[in-house]
């Protein structure tokens, strides 16, 4: 479930030739961490409420792709702006590809916590 997007040694070698300071980059990926960790958690909040629910899988797949709409916005803008810092020369349409991915992976994590928590895999969070 890890969205991790650069190594260390690789971010090294791109600060080079990116334009950006260290410090730039660390604060992008520090607020591109916070909004995924907020999206997720958005996410999360709502696996926990479908759980005793009827709602099937499939239908939470369709219900996640429309919730945490403010969440996924903000994920969305501070990873592609991470990406734009790290990959200046990539193309645009590149960027919001990979954002989109990496939203859709989220989404795909949310339905396998519902399933596992249903199925007893995972057990519910204590209160």
């Amino acid at each position: 479930m890890t969205l991790r997007f650069v190594i260390p040694a690789a971010a090294m070698l791109l600060l080079s030739l990116s334009g950006f300071t260290q410090a730039e980059l660390e604060k992008a990926k520090n607020t591109k961490e916070f909004y995924k960790d907020g999206y997720w958690k958005c996410l999360a909040t709502e696996v926990v409420r479908v759980v005793p629910t009827s709602m099937s899988a499939q239908e939470f797949s369709v219900f996640t792709k429309q919730a945490c709409s403010k969440e996924r916005n903000d994920f969305f803008i501070t990873l592609s702006k991470y990406i734009e810092m790290l990959h200046p020369e990539t193309d645009k349409s590149t960027v919001i590809s990979a954002a989109n991915l990496a939203i859709l992976e989220a989404q795909k994590d949310a339905v396998t916590a519902l399933n596992d928590l249903r199925s007893g895999k995972r057990k519910m969070p204590a209160n």
